[in-house]
């Protein structure tokens, strides 16, 4: 082998294990690849352990993001008849090559790395923003803070089993169907959808309000495809869920077809409409049995919780009547709105001459 091609470039390495292993052993190797391994640790552990066993190792060391010293990344171990161990630092990977050496040599070493296997981070709540861009509609991954909301403080006391329906129906896979959530606006309806949204595993894509139109647009469904089995949250719906036309290709329409039509039975998607408007304007072939996992108006919170809510919030104010959260959670703030008494109707019009 040339030993030009040993140094063949390979994620920033300047080193390759499969050339370097025929370099070594003229011959091709079984490979075994072990990830999310802590390689720092287990470099660590391997060095006090084998350090008997090694007869010779190779590395590079670089520069990690914003440390101020370079560290070691790949670290190639040479032990046994032909057996490289490979610490792939920026990876998170360690890899087994060997031929001649027994596998239950190999599998020693392996049962003592893996316990340094990083723990998985919990995936940090996400929705995929449909925008519009010169080849049609596509996504734009945002991240979601989650909000501290809890269920029984923030919502009147028969929100509770409508919640845990709608959680346990969204958390399964290869389900299908329609959540639609109305209310005053201040109530909660957003609130709730991103506090939802950080508890499912799934994939959530987001229609916003500006964009309402492309529910009858065909670029709408290449997305959907290539995103099965994801939940599809629709906020300020009032337009979709409320106009239907008779040529069948109104918003309605394009809704049911995808929360329980047949081509809901290739992709699998939730659908969750959020609307301000009265659910009697709703058209009622969204709200057939077996198409509605839930529906559930959001009110004022009742008095009582809304004081309890007041208290806990640290307001000292007395509550005698039911209000939103949002004038709750806001008591501190101006109200910009001012009293016009007699106010003319209409524009009034100023010439200049």
């Amino acid at each position: 082998m040339n030993i030009s091609e040993i140094f063949a470039e390979r994620n920033g390495s300047y080193l390759n294990e499969f050339t370097l292993f025929l370099a070594y052993f003229n011959t091709i190797p079984n490979f075994i690849n072990e990830i999310n391994i802590d390689c720092r640790k287990a470099n660590r552990w391997f060095m006090e352990t084998y350090k008997n066993d090694i007869k010779g190792f190779h590395f590079d060391k670089r520069y990690f993001d914003t440390r101020k010293k370079a560290e070691l990344d790949d670290i190639f171990y040479i032990l046994d008849e032909d057996l490289i161990v490979d610490f792939d630092t920026n990876q998170s990977t360690v890899r087994f090559l060997f031929r001649k050496t027994s596998i239950e040599k190999v599998e020693e070493i392996i049962s003592g790395v893996v316990k340094f296997r990083e723990k998985k981070t919990r995936r940090k709540p996400e929705i995929s923003l449909l925008v519009s861009s010169k080849l049609g509609i596509d996504t734009k991954s945002l991240e979601v803070t989650k909000p501290k909301l809890n269920i029984t403080d923030n919502y009147n006391d028969d929100f509770t089993e409508i919640h845990q329906t709608i959680l346990k129906r969204l958390s399964k896979k290869n389900d299908k169907g329609l959540v639609l959530l109305h209310g005053k606006p201040g109530t909660g309806k957003t609130s709730y959808i991103r506090y939802l949204i950080s508890l499912l595993k799934k994939d959530v894509i987001f229609l916003p309000p500006n964009m309402a139109s492309a529910i009858t647009n065909p670029d709408l469904i290449s997305v959907l495809i290539e995103n099965p089995n994801s939940v599809f949250v629709i906020e300020d719906a009032e337009n979709i869920v409320v106009d239907r036309e008779k040529d069948g290709s109104s918003p309605v329409s394009a809704l049911l077809n995808i929360s329980d039509g047949l081509l809901s039975d290739c992709l699998n998607i939730q659908v969750i409409c959020s609307f301000n408007t009265d659910i009697s304007k709703v058209d009622s072939a969204l709200m057939r049995k077996g198409r509605l996992i839930a529906k559930y108006e959001f009110k004022e919170l009742e008095i009582e919780k809304a004081q309890k809510l007041s208290e806990k919030l640290g307001f000292v104010t007395t509550i005698n009547k039911p209000m939103s959260l949002t004038a709750i959670y806001n008591q501190e703030e101006k109200d910009f709105q001012q009293e016009i008494k007699n106010a003319p109707i209409g524009f009034k019009c100023i010439s200049s001459k």
